[in-house]
């Protein structure tokens, strides 16, 4: 009999972080490909991006729609969803295990579905640090929630032993996202600017910014980004919209009428797909920010970081990444750094800490592994020696 792996992706970066994972897992004769898709992915504001997961050939398992909003209220409503439909769901197709990625406050809804199912739980990017935002919380919660954890780095793969988690559930795979910049197949200039519909000069960056919610400052902080580069108009910017976290709507609405004032080197997308964000990046001088993008695949592609305020302090960081306070001074001289010669020199050697190779065929062959022998039960805390 097949194992039946159930993956869930609740938003945008979550399947392009998973889609290889879900191809690997889809085309293993050994394996029943159980995928639910919900969150934003079936939000029109956010791009209906379950089309991209459509496209790609991706049988659905089932589409759940939970989003009810992004103030305080309307996340929790949201949670409360996730937990009772798309927990309902899981317990009517009955899977072998779950496989989650990441920190969002969906998943961990999700997660905690699992547990009270008895259903096995396998966690990508636990141990990771990002002390601006409620993820932190949620991503160590979902941690202990599950019995198998696939790791990006052997320092995030310690703090989740630290946690109590065994060293033998606890695995250093590498980082979904540097894969994909080997695995996904690219756009050249010519069809990027086709499929944006917008030409593409040679002093592009790229822009995300999310709400910081552990800071209840996340809209004066996005006023000082937008001043900022409102004062350096001789480049040019592609925003992507924030995630649906508290304050996001606020955001949006901001975006929308800088856009407005500024479309003569502005551009925004709901979505950019994993695709097109890719050879995007691969555009661009740098991004900007304070999206786990920066950190993690933009030093694989020898490109610029300017990370932008506390939401991703703590991470593991390549040399490269350019910190600065959400001010619209320090911003302009992490901007005016960034095309620097020194600077640019610097980005051609590039080590990333989360550089990786076939980290999804890993993941694979140890669930199997692991499902196979049957030892997904009951754990124990495992106690460091002191």
């Amino acid at each position: 009999m097949n194992s039946k792996i159930c993956v869930v992706t609740a938003t945008r970066a979550e399947y392009g972080l998973l889609s290889g994972l879900i191809k690997k897992i889809h085309q293993d004769q050994d394996c029943e490909l159980q995928l639910i898709v919900t969150g934003t992915h079936l939000d029109p504001k956010y791009g209906n991006t379950f089309l991209e997961i459509v496209e790609d050939g991706i049988p659905i398992q089932a589409r759940i729609p939970i989003i009810m909003g992004t103030d305080e209220k309307s996340i929790l409503a949201t949670m409360a969803n996730a937990i009772m439909y798309v927990g309902e769901c899981i317990f009517e197709v009955h899977p072998d295990i779950v496989v989650v990625l990441g920190d969002r406050y969906e998943i961990h809804a999700i997660a905690s579905a699992c547990v009270s199912l008895g259903i096995p739980l396998a966690h990508i990017s636990g141990g990771e640090i990002s002390e601006g935002a409620y993820d932190e919380f949620f991503r160590h919660s979902i941690t202990k929630m599950a019995y198998l954890h696939f790791t990006s780095t052997e320092e995030n793969r310690q703090r989740v032993i630290q946690m109590g988690e065994h060293p033998q559930r606890v695995f250093n795979v590498g980082d979904l996202g540097v894969e994909n910049i080997i695995t996904v197949p690219k756009y050249s200039k010519q069809e990027l600017e086709a499929e944006l519909g917008i030409g593409l000069s040679e002093n592009l960056f790229q822009v995300t910014f999310h709400p910081t919610t552990l800071e209840n400052s996340s809209v004066s902080q996005f006023v000082e980004l937008l001043d900022a580069i409102s004062e350096r108009s001789q480049y040019q910017y592609v925003f992507s919209r924030p995630n649906a976290d508290t304050d996001s709507d606020k955001l949006n609405l901001l975006l929308d009428e800088f856009v407005k004032e500024h479309s003569a080197f502005v551009s925004v997308f709901p979505s950019l797909g994993y695709r097109r964000f890719l050879s995007l990046l691969g555009n661009c001088k740098a991004i900007i920010g304070n999206s786990s993008s920066g950190i993690v695949e933009a030093p694989s592609l020898r490109i610029g970081t300017i990370d932008i305020g506390a939401r991703q302090q703590g991470r593991d960081c390549a040399n490269t990444v350019i910190h600065c306070l959400p001010k619209k001074d320090d911003i302009l001289a992490a901007i005016d750094r960034a095309v620097s010669p020194e600077y640019r020199k610097l980005l051609k050697n590039i080590k990333n800490p989360y550089q990786s190779c076939n980290t999804s065929g890993k993941i694979l062959e140890i669930i199997k592994k692991e499902l196979k022998v049957g030892s997904l039960g009951k754990k124990t805390f495992y106690r460091l020696e002191i």
